[in-house]
Formats: C-alpha cells, sequence, structure tokens
C-alpha cells in the first residue's frame, strides 16, 4: 500500500468517525419544516409583519429572530403575528403579548439594550469625520494648485515686501559673480 492512500484511508476513516456525532448534533436541534408546509398565509404582505418578526426571536433555540429561523414554532408565531395584525391589534400589544408570555428573552434586542445609544453615537461620529475629511480635502487641493490658479480663484500672490527685495537683489549678486 502507497503512503498516499495510506493518508487517504485514514482521512476516510476520520470522517466516518464524525458520522454519528454529525447525526447526535442534529438530533438536538428541532426539526426544521421547508416554507412550503408552513403555509401561504406566511408569503403573503401584511404591513407590520416583517418589522415584528425581526424583533422577535424564536423559542424554540432562541438563536435566531422568527423572520429567519425554519422551525415550526416559529412558523406559528409568524401565524399568530400576521393574524392578529389582519385583526387590528398594534405591533406593540403584540410584543407586548409575546414579552408576557415568553420573557424579555423573546425580544432580540430588548428595550433596555444600549445598543440604541450606541448606534446613534456611532452615526454622529461617521457623520463628523466625513464633514472633516471633506473640508481637509478641500484644503490640500487648493493648497497644491500652482500660484497662477490660485490668482484665477481669488487667492492672488501675496505682496512683496523689503525681504523679497533683499534676496532677489542677493541672487542677482550670486549669478553675476558666476
Amino acid at each position: 500500500m502507497s503512503r498516499s492512500s495510506r493518508r487517504l484511508s485514514w482521512v476516510f476513516a476520520g470522517l466516518l468517525s464524525l458520522a454519528p456525532a454529525l447525526a447526535w448534533a442534529d438530533a438536538e436541534h428541532p426539526a426544521h419544516v421547508p416554507a412550503t408546509e408552513a403555509g401561504e398565509d406566511l408569503q403573503s404582505y401584511v404591513p407590520g409583519a416583517s418589522r415584528l418578526e425581526g424583533r422577535i426571536m424564536a423559542p424554540c433555540c432562541w438563536n435566531q429572530t422568527i423572520d429567519i429561523h425554519g422551525s415550526e414554532p416559529s412558523y406559528e408565531l409568524r401565524r399568530e403575528i400576521r393574524r392578529r395584525l389582519k385583526a387590528g391589534e398594534s405591533a406593540d400589544t403584540i410584543e407586548a403579548s409575546f414579552v408576557q408570555r415568553y420573557g424579555t428573552k423573546i425580544l432580540a434586542v430588548p428595550d433596555s439594550s444600549p445598543l440604541g445609544g450606541v448606534a446613534t453615537l456611532l452615526a454622529l461620529a461617521f457623520g463628523g469625520v466625513g464633514v472633516a475629511g471633506y473640508f481637509m480635502l478641500k484644503r490640500w487641493t487648493r493648497a497644491g494648485k500652482p500660484a497662477g490658479e490660485q490668482a484665477k480663484n481669488g487667492g492672488g500672490v501675496p505682496p512683496r515686501d523689503a525681504l523679497d527685495e533683499r534676496l532677489d537683489r542677493e541672487l542677482s549678486e550670486i549669478r553675476d559673480q558666476a
């Protein structure tokens, strides 16, 4: 048996040893139901449903919100949300009833979470950096223009003084000596 075929057999044996672990891990999680079995009422548009479904966690495993999760409990909650919204209940009332039923763990982002404030501060900071960057770029482009272009744009050439005259005189004397 060659060295490469031995390696291949070890890799294959290692993969086969993982099969029971994968089956056990899959048994831990609830069975996911395809969307076609979940019912057609989840496909129709209900105003406010998608926002509320994105705020509610799936109570079967608490890993995803019910708008993403594919388990039967999350489909049931989605159907309940849509049914109650169609009946005229407000989204806040429905959310409050879920909090009463499951506790605050049902909310993807609880009201007491500091994420809203952090998001606002980040937005203001990025806006400030953008404004500062704009003015810095404007200043750099103005500083990089030749003197003739600055004169056209109102920048002008600064007036000459006694030091400029002295410098010109000394430079001409050096040129004459050379």
